[in-house]
């Protein structure tokens, strides 16, 4: 999928393997592309149809019975793509395999990668903009069923993918669709396994800086919200809207001393957790500034990462 990421999809398209046997689909949601990159098929749907959106839309179009989930800044290393064929004949009871993700100094990404699927302890913590749930300090071994595997790069089977329905486009335009699916899949008994002799380099958090710090985090906790409630109960969705609401009152007062990371300025920061509390209140259907944005997002651009 493509968002605004060109330099990044330039790289993948350079990375990637001459072999016939891997085809590449790109999904253009920013509509950026003026041409179709070398050895590549691009869709370029009239609007943005968001990370599961698009996905859906390029199982359309794939032929193979494996299909690889890749974000435009996740790139493979020698070999990946082979080793992926040799794990999937290796676990052939597996639904699909999470390769290593690397950092571009080699560094593992595993506890942001490789994560158990949040209780709901977890997700009210994060409802409290508290982080949390992220994977074991310790990389698991070969072979090992993880839970929930980010989406930046992950291999499927394609009739597990139909198996479950694809992924769930109501969480627009990204964040906790993976999760979702991770969570299906569990529900009905197919697991995910971790094969780290396919590497992939992958740069994190592209697409929030794109985004910007106030649209970022009414997307995410919107989509939390959305998750609890589809897994969970309507009761528990609005108990993490209103811890929600509560932990972004609370952390106003605060930007005096400190400055979100994400944010550009204290301003812009105050300006996302106001709209964070509104749109939490309003069962987010206000601030009519973000819907607005998102709805002009929707004819023009999308997500990745």
């Amino acid at each position: 999928m493509n968002w605004h990421c060109e330099d990044e999809l330039s790289e993948l398209v350079s990375s990637w393997s001459a072999d016939p046997r891997f085809e590449l689909i790109l999904v253009d949601n920013s509509g950026a592309l003026d041409s179709d990159p070398p050895g590549t098929e691009v869709l370029r749907p009239a609007r943005n149809l968001g990370f599961g959106g698009a996905i859906n839309a390029a199982l359309d179009l794939a032929r193979a019975p494996l299909v690889l989930i890749l974000n435009p800044d996740a790139h493979p290393t020698a070999g990946a793509l082979e080793s992926l064929i040799e794990g999937f004949e290796r676990f052939p009871d597996a639904a699909g395999l999470a390769p290593k993700l690397v950092s571009a100094d080699g560094t593992g990404q595993h506890r942001w990668q490789l994560r158990p699927l949040p209780r709901i302890s977890t997700l009210l913590l994060q409802a409290l903009l508290i982080p949390a749930g992220k994977g074991s300090a310790e990389e698991p071994i070969a072979g090992t069923a993880i839970q929930q595997p980010a989406a930046a790069a992950l291999a499927l089977r394609r009739s597990a993918l139909d198996e479950v329905g694809g992924f769930d486009e109501t969480f627009y335009p990204a964040w906790f669709e993976d999760v979702d699916l991770a969570r299906r899949f569990r529900d009905l008994g197919r697991t995910i396994l971790y094969w780290p002799s396919s590497t992939f380099e992958h740069q994190l958090g592209t697409t929030v800086s794109r985004l910007g710090y106030g649209r970022f985090i009414w997307i995410y906790y919107q989509n939390l919200s959305r998750y609890i409630e589809k897994h969970h109960s309507g009761f528990l969705a609005v108990l993490a809207r209103l811890l929600l609401t509560l932990a972004a009152i609370a952390r106003l007062p605060l930007l005096a001393l400190r400055k979100p990371r994400r944010a550009t300025s204290r301003s812009a920061a105050a300006f996302g957790l106001a709209a964070l509390i509104v749109g939490s209140l309003s069962g987010w259907r206000l601030p009519r500034t973000f819907q607005e944005e998102l709805g002009a997002t929707n004819s023009t651009a999308s997500t990745a990462d």
